[in-house]
C-alpha cells in the first residue's frame, strides 16, 4: 500500500497508541455483547485527536464492539481518517468490531474523496463495511 509522504509515522504512532495498555475510563459499560458508542465531539483534527484517541483506545480495550457517533457538523482532517483506520486494524486484529454510526457526515465523505483514500476492495484487516468504500458503507460482496 502506498502512503503519502509523512503519513506512515503518524499512522504508526496512532496504531501504537491504540495498542497501548491503559485502563479504560469509568464511563464505559464493560458489556462485550452490546456496541459501545462513543461521541466524537465537534472536532477531530490534529489539535484535538489525542484526547479522542485515548477515549477510543479505552473503548476498544473494554468492549468487543465499538462505534463512533459523528455529529453532522463535525470538523475533520486527515488525522481522523488515520485514527479510524488504525482503530479498525486494531479491532480486527483482536477479533473485535469497530464502526462509524450512520448517517455519516457529508464532511467525512468529502474528506475521503479529497484525500484520495476511497477503497476499491476489501481492507486486509477487516472485510466488513468500511466508511471509505465508494458509494457508502454497504457490506462488501462475499
Amino acid at each position: 500500500m502506498a502512503r503519502a509522504k509523512g503519513t506512515g509515522k503518524l499512522f504508526d504512532e496512532v496504531q501504537q497508541a491504540l495498542s497501548a495498555e491503559e485502563p479504560a475510563p469509568s464511563e464505559t459499560s464493560g458489556n462485550d455483547h452490546a456496541t459501545l458508542v462513543i461521541d466524537s465531539g465537534p472536532q477531530l483534527t490534529i489539535e484535538t485527536i489525542g484526547d479522542f484517541a485515548a477515549r477510543l483506545h479505552a473503548a476498544l480495550s473494554e468492549s468487543d464492539r465499538v462505534a463512533v457517533a459523528l455529529p453532522q457538523d463535525v470538523e475533520l482532517d486527515i488525522t481522523a481518517l488515520q485514527l479510524f483506520c488504525a482503530a479498525c486494524k486494531t479491532a480486527g486484529a483482536a477479533g473485535k468490531s469497530f464502526s462509524l454510526q450512520d448517517p455519516l457526515p457529508e464532511e467525512l465523505h468529502r474528506l475521503v474523496a479529497a484525500s484520495g483514500s476511497e477503497r476499491h476492495e476489501h481492507c486486509a484487516y477487516d472485510s466488513s463495511a468500511c466508511f471509505r468504500k465508494i458509494g457508502g458503507i454497504e457490506q462488501w460482496p462475499s
